[in-house]
């Protein structure tokens, strides 16, 4: 990688002023000497921090003579842009003088453009950003930053044009390009990263979006599953209730399908890792097969529901390939669910057969509560009757012969969390779950090589779709974690050579406590992905200096959509860490006002969602799914905007808006912000009844340790600092005590409200 600083301009050590020689110097060299000490100056001490004066001093001239090269701060900003973007298009022309083919023009812009957001100037416009200006001067800023989206917008609609860069959004692209090199610039510390470092950085970055965002066609791909890298075609049909779709293609067209393909194409592979063992494809396949025939053996057929009552374990992936295998519905249970919980799911479902673990035997409804619950096994030590041991399901051959399905017969029930009542179980059909996976796999660029750490509970959307059957669909390795505890995630990390993840913020934030987290060798993890909550800001950069080989990806989705409705390109995390991301290939989202009319872009809304990964309703429950569902949309209750871009923003749930007056507050802007205090482990706001405004603003907060710093008054000046005065909590509980949750993790919010209320009368 060249000298890109010394492309910039050539930094002056001395001021051009010292001497009576140096004096003679040009008006362009001072100048330029000028703008680079009060870069500098703004990198060290910040904006605000800097004056004309301190510039001046620096550079051992007078005020009126520092009037002449610059008028004001502002000047500086602008005049390190347009320096970027003379060295942008220098580097272009010289790419095309010296006769490079187009792709290395291109690599050669983004290394150029590199350079510029890591030198001083670059560094300047970064870190000072935009808000010590005027709306009008913002306005110029952006123009001048668009010609530098121009620029590459040009080149990348070339390679399209020309067949050298796959077909797509160019506009995007560049955008995409724009913004990663640009977080290089956030990341890099000049006083914490050597050369070295910032060289890796950057070729990773461009290696990363030369085989994602700027990949090369490829020609001749008879199937998907050949090339899991490549986004597959897509083509609308007519699926349940008349409903139009945007589906892949080509495509499986059933879990059983999908295993039957890794044992043919990739039987020696490894599929499976947990507590020391590890299985093939061939052997997972052997496995699974016998545990069908098992289940067949004892009277169970397609579309019977099997009730897994477990944690994450061997057992747990064996029974659910065995349910695909015979055509039965999985229907998981969280392993934190209590006996009237399991009770509950066990009738509402008509589970004809319950597979738990002996840790959680005691759970299970006693012989009699669940009438048609015809066999329980256990795996682990029997309790005895009227258990049956898991092994015996084992014992039988394998079943040679998968059940015939169609892609929109029911394959699993997933039980929501039931934050406003009983659980309802969700839909999950062949096509749902085929589609997800395919839209995880396509857009991570996932491959048989990938091996993916499930650290998350299997029994949710995210570890059962967005890792277990993802990684079925790309024939890869899945490494089970029983339960996540940082210190043995990074060693299990290190041994396994794991690629990829999909876990909360808060899991990545415990790596990051690990005073010995760079002593594990994680180079091979490329995937980070999260949802569930933001990640702040803050620990993205933290992980970008801790773990430069690891691509973050925001998810967004949830049990009714099979998982991802949205996913961010890797390459943008760092600059867009306010949206979740774009609208996965098949999928629609629509923002939509109270009476279902569509709004504007930018303008905030109800999202709906709509595709092939969407569930058709809830079981057994026709009230909830004709409320919740709308012509193949999913009211998803979240509201947020989508720019014009494309990218989506959640500001709140719909149920959790406060109306303080007539004004809106968004709970979760309020919790994003709390979430950057380095005491605070979580927060959750609510709205306070009042007889005057309606609601008022409350606010719980879980910290590490009561002090002066975890006070009402030093959260309320944080707040009061970034926030207007409505948005602010009058009200606090303040404690080291975690926040209420249900069985997957979420905040319990109306627990919350009924301990203000009862407070309150």
């Amino acid at each position: 990688m060249q000298d890109f600083v010394g492309k910039v301009i050539t930094e002056v050590a001395v001021s051009p002023w010292k001497s009576k020689q140096d004096r003679r110097q040009g008006r362009s060299i001072k100048k330029d000497a000028v703008l680079l000490a009060a870069a500098r100056l703004f990198n060290e001490r910040g904006f605000a921090g800097t004056s004309l004066d301190d510039i001046a001093q620096s550079l051992n001239v007078t005020k009126p003579t520092l009037y002449y090269y610059i008028e004001n701060k502002e000047q500086v900003l602008f005049e390190c842009v347009k320096r970027g973007l003379e060295v942008l298009r220098e580097g272009i022309h010289a790419a095309s003088q010296q006769g490079l083919q187009a792709r290395e023009c291109l690599r050669m812009a983004m290394e150029n453009y590199a350079g510029v957001v890591t030198s001083d100037f670059g560094l300047c416009v970064i870190r000072v950003g935009e808000d010590p200006l005027s709306e009008a001067k913002r306005q110029e800023m952006r123009a001048l930053k668009r010609e530098i989206d121009a620029e590459f917008h040009h080149l990348i609609e070339q390679g399209m044009d020309e067949g050298w860069i796959a077909q797509g959004d160019s506009k995007i692209a560049s955008f995409t390009v724009v913004g990663a090199l640009s977080g290089i610039g956030r990341w890099y510390r000049p006083g914490v990263h050597g050369a070295r470092s910032l060289q890796e950085a950057v070729q990773h970055c461009i290696d990363m979006l030369m085989h994602g965002a700027l990949n090369m066609p490829t020609h001749g791909a008879s199937a998907m599953l050949d090339d899991a890298a490549t986004t597959p075609a897509i083509r609308r049909e007519l699926h349940a209730g008349n409903c139009m779709l945007a589906c892949f293609a080509q495509r499986p067209t059933s879990i059983a399908q999908m295993l039957l393909a890794a044992l043919e194409q990739n039987p020696d592979g490894e599929a499976l890792v947990v507590d020391g063992l590890h299985l093939t494809w061939r052997e997972l396949y052997t496995a699974a097969t016998r545990c069908a025939a098992g289940l067949r053996k004892r009277g169970i057929a397609s579309g019977e529901r099997v009730a897994l009552f477990m944690g994450n374990c061997g057992e747990f992936v064996i029974a659910t390939y065995a349910c695909a295998w015979i055509g039965a519905v999985l229907v998981p249970i969280n392993a934190r669910a209590r006996t009237a919980e399991v009770q509950y799911i066990l009738q509402d479902s008509g589970a004809s057969v319950l597979l738990c673990s002996s840790d959680l035997a005691q759970g299970v409804p006693v012989a009699g509560a669940v009438p048609g619950l015809r066999h329980r096994f256990v795996a682990g030590p029997a309790p005895g009757a009227p258990f049956e041991s898991f092994s015996v399901l084992m014992q039988e051959s394998p079943l040679a012969t998968a059940a015939t399905r169609l892609e929109e017969d029911l394959a699993a029930l997933l039980y929501t969390s039931g934050t406003t009542g009983q659980p309802k179980g969700a839909m999950l059909s062949h096509l749902n779950i085929v589609h997800s996976a395919m839209h995880f796999a396509s857009t991570m660029q996932l491959t048989p090589q990938d091996r993916s750490l499930l650290a998350v509970p299997m029994n949710h959307v995210t570890g059962l779709v967005g890792q277990l059957y993802t990684m079925l669909y790309c024939q890869g390795c899945v490494v089970v974690m029983p339960q996540f505890k940082a210190l043995e995630f990074a060693r299990l990390a290190a041994r396994e050579k794991i690629t990829h993840t999909v876990m909360v913020p808060a899991m990545y934030n415990l790596c990051l406590l690990l005073p010995d987290l760079a002593e594990h060798d994680l180079a091979c993890w490329r995937i980070g992905a999260f949802g569930g909550s933001p990640m702040p800001p803050a620990s993205i950069e933290a992980l970008a200096r801790k773990l430069p080989t690891l691509s973050l990806m925001n998810v967004y989705g949830a049990t009714e959509t099979a998982s991802p409705a949205a996913i961010m390109p890797a390459a943008l995390t760092s600059s867009r860490s306010d949206s979740v991301g774009v609208t996965v290939a098949c999928g629609e989202i629509c923002v939509v006002d109270e009476s279902g009319c569509e709004v504007p872009r930018g303008e905030i809304g109800e999202l709906w969602i709509k595709g092939p990964m969407v569930v058709r309703g809830y079981w057994n429950n026709p009230q909830a799914s004709a409320t919740e569902f709308c012509d193949g949309y999913w009211r998803s209750g979240d509201i947020g905007t989508m720019d014009a871009q494309g990218f989506v923003r959640i500001l709140d749930r719909k149920k959790d808006v406060i109306n303080r007056g007539g004004y809106k507050v968004f709970c979760a802007e309020v919790e994003n912000l709390l979430a950057q205090h380095a005491a605070v482990v979580e927060s959750a706001v609510v709205g306070v009844p009042c007889s005057v405004l309606g609601e008022r603003v409350h606010a719980f907060v879980c910290v590490r340790a009561l002090d002066e710093s975890t006070q009402a008054q030093a959260f309320k000046a944080l707040c009061g600092a970034e926030l207007s005065d409505y948005k602010v909590p009058e009200t606090w509980t303040i404690g080291t005590d975690p926040l209420p949750r249900n069985p997957n993790g979420k905040v319990m919010k109306r627990e919350l409200r009924r301990s203000m209320h009862a407070a309150l009368t």
